[in-house]
């Protein structure tokens, strides 16, 4: 007779089965909606500000910078860079036709924990573009994806697009995992915004009327957090306060949705051919930091759904490792293994089509070793979160 943990355990693995499923379903029908068409010179165009808050990124500016200067979009189109007090003189590096502010211009020497939200919030406080999209220092932009991202704006009915992330292809089994990873939250923000209210955002690829921005007044209420620019904000744009406030906007009016008329909520596309690409973080310790500092806003989310999903994962991953520390006292190995290649084999069999996609098959051959650290990684850094462990990140809480 099974003990009342391990039916716990496999009541979890259940859920945990039904709940990607069902993503894998919603994935699916997002990748089989064809991308809009990209707009034509002679339509009529959003205005696009594009954000760059940076510190300390001189060895990554360059390529950032030239792929931003390659963007074929036909509209206007500026780029916006913030220079978040950095000391290794990359602002020099920074071509004269694109803009540079300084953050500490903007604070005045007043104290914020929350630098980049206030990098962005002096960005867009200075451009009247109808559409804001952000990006990081290290990320690179293939010559079409300003264009892809205001077809969904133009074409696609969008109020909010959010773009895929991915790692650019490197070698060794860090860099692999964190691929993998990556390939999971795109996994997770894809099903999501086809389910109706999208969970994840990455400021890397994020795009939103500016408009729908000011009517949420910004990061007003989320800015005591030093991460959160991208996911706390597009939960703010869907909390029952904003509805109502958001009106029409610039070529994309919102759409009557039955909660309550026209132009009460914002409708959000995962473009999943707007792809950019980032830098893995440089080895594990740099990984464990950064993720420890995306799990300590959790507590402050605002989508049921993304909870829900998290404390699943955290909760079959736990059971792996507290069944395989308590086998000396059950003696029964085969319920370890049933859960960690059960959980295995559902994460391969969604991460294969997203890798498959996204043509980034090669860090697949890293899985086996991934699926066997991955409820260690995340067992660890959900504990140290709930635990209150914070880390430095670029020198700073």
């Amino acid at each position: 007779m099974l003990s009342l943990a391990t039916t716990t355990a496999f009541l979890i693995l259940l859920l945990y089965a039904l709940w990607q499923l069902s993503s894998l379903w919603a994935w699916y029908k997002t990748v089989r909606q064809p991308p809009p068409k990209l707009p034509e010179p002679n339509t009529s165009l959003p205005s696009i500000a594009l954000l760059v808050p940076f510190r300390n990124e001189a060895k990554n500016l360059p390529n950032l910078t030239a792929s931003l200067l390659a963007q074929d979009y036909p509209g206007p189109l500026e780029l916006i860079f913030i220079d978040d007090h950095s000391s290794d003189g990359g602002a020099d590096l920074l071509p004269p036709n694109v803009a540079l502010l300084k953050l500490e211009d903007y604070l005045k020497g007043q104290p914020t924990i929350a630098h980049k939200k206030a990098a962005l919030t002096y960005a867009i406080s200075t451009t009247k573009a109808d559409v804001i999209i952000t990006t990081d220092a290290d990320c690179h932009w293939p010559a079409d994806r300003v264009s892809r991202i205001a077809a969904e704006f133009v074409v696609g009915g969008a109020n909010i697009v959010l773009g895929p992330v991915l790692i650019s292809p490197t070698e060794g089994f860090c860099n692999a995992f964190q691929a993998l990873d990556l390939a999971a939250y795109q996994f997770l923000t894809a099903a999501t915004a086809q389910q109706g209210r999208p969970a994840l955002a990455n400021g890397a690829n994020f795009a939103f009327h500016r408009e729908l921005f000011e009517a949420v007044g910004g990061y007003a209420g989320v800015d005591h957090l030093p991460s959160g620019d991208d996911v706390l904000l597009l939960h703010k744009f869907y909390q029952p306060r904003s509805i109502g406030k958001v009106g029409p906007v610039p070529n994309t009016p919102l759409p009557n949705n039955g909660a309550g008329g026209a132009g009460t909520r914002p409708v959000s596309r995962y473009a999943h051919r707007a792809s950019v690409f980032t830098q893995p973080v440089d080895g594990w310790g740099a990984l464990w930091r950064q993720r420890l500092r995306w799990a300590g806003k959790a507590g402050n989310y605002n989508n049921a759904k993304l909870s829900f999903a998290q404390a699943l994962a955290f909760a079959l991953s736990a059971a792996i490792v507290l069944s395989l520390i308590s086998l000396p006292l059950h003696l029964r190995p085969r319920i370890i293994i049933t859960l960690w290649v059960s959980k295995a084999l559902l994460d391969l069999l969604c991460l294969w089509p997203v890798m498959k996609h996204f043509g980034q098959g090669s860090p697949l051959r890293w899985y086996s070793l991934a699926a066997i650290v991955y409820p260690f990684f995340l067992f660890g850094v959900g504990t140290a979160a709930l635990l209150g462990f914070t880390v430095k990140w670029k020198g700073r809480h």
